[in-house]
């Protein structure tokens, strides 16, 4: 751990505080996991307390070992806007005129 920096090395204790909790079925809140940096005399900013306790409420702990911890990007709410934006409806397709049938334009059916 000596090529760590001290962010680092706080990201990674806040994680473990987060599984011991999790493993002793202790619900993971912000308080507990300071009181175990504090315990273990780790430096933190609170505030990377709070964003970890935010993504761990947003993502259950228990899926996130058996996944593998795959869950791409740290983020505390999904933004539904941008979705609404995506989600337009399209135009329907117009009908084809009787006088531009595909059989006319080609001399006839297929079985004339």
């Amino acid at each position: 751990m000596q090529n760590l920096s001290q962010e680092q090395i706080t990201e990674k204790a806040i994680i473990y505080s987060a599984l011991m909790l999790h493993d002793d079925e202790i619900k993971v809140t912000s308080e507990k996991i300071q009181n175990v940096l504090k315990s273990a005399n780790i430096p933190f900013e609170s505030y990377m307390v709070d964003m970890y306790v935010r993504f761990f409420e947003n993502n259950e702990i228990g899926n996130l070992i058996s996944s593998g911890g795959s869950v791409g990007t740290v983020t505390a709410e999904p933004n539904t806007a941008d979705k609404e934006e995506e989600e337009e409806p399209e135009p329907e397709p117009e009908p084809e005129s009787e006088s531009e049938s595909d059989d006319d334009m080609f001399g006839g059916g297929l079985f004339d």
